[in-house]
């Protein structure tokens, strides 16, 4: 009886002793030989690690820890990955795979087989996985090689804080909310816009591009595909708030998410209502889509989230304003925006004394200085 549990507590050990060992797949080359070796890992289904995949296969790729990126090619096909969520970017079109990407210590795991599906469909590719073997090979592995290589360098610029998008809100024939003293939400914004674009170019080297720079009326997706366009790393779009209870005070800082109390509700529906002058009949947006479109800015979400805390503290420390803190709801214009985005509302413009506020120009200095505090901060954040 004694030697069995000796046997026993030997068997226990030793397992343990084998448990963290590194579990490897081979990568197979088109003559058999070895390219490299890929760690794995086994949670309910098998992933393997595209750190080691891409450096078997291409010897490179770019790894971007603070927003938990991974980008490589396969010839000339580029292929970006973000950590812990299921989207992936093939050749800047994103594509879902039915189980998310795991992030751990700086390794990015992909389900094999979800990965290798997508890959072999849209690249052409014919990636196989041998469990028994426990390899991966590509029957056509010489199709990779290509004379026009993604430069790698210059996806590594693209990453880089050095473009910021200001979207002052409204304009042209939508003038936003009006105050009882007939104030415009589009002329106080473009104002406070323009003074904080200012303080940026004059203090940093950081780029600037406003949506518009005068009194015209812009469509509220052309605002965050003007910012796509420009490879903005950072975008802000600038508001001024109402409400029928002209007590209403303060200033907030809004992430795209679903609707989660009536009065976010009330403030995106206002926002959104340019939508009816841009000729406008589809459905309005449920929940269900703010939750598609959260997933697929779910990369960007903590960068967000950190920037509108950034905003609410600097404006707090400047301006005698109710702060009434970050929070999420259903603006068009945040959709689609391929970086981390906001919307700030500075203050209430159906308020009275916050009306007559905002038509002060050192009130409107005070509230474009904060912002470019927050931005200070926010970029110092990609220094360190």
């Amino acid at each position: 009886m004694k030697l069995f549990i000796y046997l026993y507590y030997f068997l226990l050990l030793f397992s343990w002793s084998f448990a963290g060992v590194q579990q490897e797949i081979k990568m197979i080359g088109s003559n058999n030989s070895v390219l490299g070796t890929i760690e794995y890992i086994k949670e309910q289904r098998y992933y393997f690690s595209l750190n080691d995949f891409s450096s078997a296969l291409l010897k490179k790729n770019f790894i971007n820890k603070d927003v938990q990126k991974i980008v490589f090619s396969l010839g000339n096909v580029k292929i970006k990955v973000t950590g812990n969520i299921s989207f992936i970017i093939i050749d800047d079109k994103p594509y879902q795979l039915k189980n998310n990407i795991i992030y751990k210590k700086g390794i990015f795991y992909a389900p094999i087989d979800d990965f290798l599906d997508l890959l072999n469909e849209k690249t052409g590719s014919s990636y196989v996985m041998d469990y028994s073997s426990l390899s991966i090979q590509n029957k056509f592995i010489s199709q990779e090689v290509s004379t026009n290589p993604v430069d790698l360098y210059q996806e590594k610029k693209k990453w880089k804080f050095d473009t910021i998008i200001i979207d002052p809100g409204h304009g042209g024939k939508d003038p936003g909310a009006v105050g009882y003293r007939g104030t415009k939400e589009k002329d106080i914004v473009l104002d406070v816009s323009k003074r904080l674009a200012r303080k940026i170019e004059r203090n940093s080297k950081t780029k600037v591009i406003l949506t518009r720079e005068e009194d015209i009326f812009l469509r509220l997706q052309d605002r965050t595909k003007f910012a796509n366009a420009n490879e903005g790393d950072l975008f802000i779009s600038i508001h001024t708030n109402a409400a029928e209870d002209r007590r209403a005070s303060g200033f907030e800082t809004f992430l795209i998410g679903p609707n989660k109390n009536e009065a976010a509700v009330r403030v995106a529906a206002r926002e959104n209502a340019a939508l009816e002058l841009e000729g406008f009949s589809g459905k309005k947006l449920t929940n269900e889509d703010l939750i598609k479109a959260t997933i697929a800015q779910s990369a960007f979400a903590a960068k967000s989230e950190e920037f509108a805390s950034l905003v609410q503290n600097e404006i707090k420390k400047r301006v005698q304003s109710k702060d009434r803190g970050v929070k999420q709801a259903g603006f068009y214009v945040l959709m689609g925006a391929s970086m981390p985005n906001v919307l700030i509302e500075l203050g209430f413009i159906s308020n009275p004394n916050e009306e007559k506020k905002l038509n002060s120009s050192s009130y409107r200095d005070m509230l474009a200085t904060s912002i470019y505090y927050a931005v200070l901060k926010y970029q110092k954040s990609f220094d360190d």
